[in-house]
């Protein structure tokens, strides 16, 4: 790379560059002189004289002609070097304190709805947006089964249903072999009463079962909570993992007789 393009690059212009490098070679010249060695045109070369004279690259010896040395290039180099240090920092800090913010965001956010209504509404918003799905079914409702199949039944992404082995019943398991391949079911003999969607590991619903007995009711008013954390989402991934090993395949389970 030629010297000019070097001092263009810490903010000189063309022909303040090319008069430094000629100022350089001659050690002190006139600006007659400097205009024929740098090819900087004469009608050009008091401007741009002028301007570093403004800038401190260069001084002025005054006689008959006047005469033009280097100033402290060392100096004017040290300066862009600190300015674009400080610059550099700003632009660091300014992104440490974006990625703060971003983390202040993800700290546990819970809110608490009620209804089955509202709880689809959630379920296919989430979906929408979402690259994977991991469900726990820890309780049997055929009608909301149901709604939920159709709400994720076209979402093309990897899924992980796992149903609780209680709650296994002739309804249930015929339901669960008309979804999708895109579904991997298991069956575990553990898992809480409740319905657990985790997408992409930080979107977290957890729906609770009505108080009454009557499982397959929607008119029984629910509660659902949405969590949004990476930190309890890496928990349940954790409990994922574990759950795959401990879990059996549908396919492996008898079904129950009627």
């Amino acid at each position: 790379m030629e010297i000019e393009e070097r001092l263009m690059k810490i903010g000189l212009k063309e022909y303040e560059s090319k008069v430094i490098v000629s100022i350089i070679k001659n050690s002190e010249s006139s600006a007659k002189d400097i205009s024929i060695d740098s090819g900087v045109p004469y009608s050009r070369i008091y401007d741009t004289l002028n301007e570093l004279l403004k800038k401190e690259w260069i001084k002025k010896k005054e006689g008959r002609p006047s005469l033009f040395i280097l100033g402290d290039v060392n100096e004017r180099i040290n300066e862009y070097i600190n300015e674009n240090k400080k610059m550099a920092e700003t632009i660091k800090l300014t992104l440490e304190n974006l990625s703060d913010k971003n983390r202040y965001e993800l700290l546990p956010t819970i809110n608490v709805e009620r209804n089955w209504n509202n709880f689809y509404k959630k379920l296919e918003e989430l979906s929408n947006g979402s690259k994977e799905l991991t469900c726990v079914f820890g309780f049997f409702n055929l009608n909301s089964f149901e709604k939920i199949n159709s709400i994720l039944n076209n979402k093309y992404f990897p899924k992980n249903l796992f149903v609780k082995s209680e709650i296994l019943n002739k309804e249930l398991i015929k339901e669960l072999k008309s979804i999708p391949p895109l579904f991997n079911i298991r069956v575990l003999p553990f898992t809480p009463k409740v319905l657990l969607f985790l997408f992409n590991g930080k979107d977290i619903l957890i729906v609770l079962p009505p108080l009454s007995e009557n499982m397959n009711s929607e008119e029984e008013e629910i509660k659902f909570l949405e969590i949004r954390n990476f930190e309890i989402g890496k928990i349940l991934d954790k409990m994922i993992q574990i759950a795959l090993v401990e879990s059996l395949p549908l396919e492996d389970i008898q079904e129950l007789s009627s």
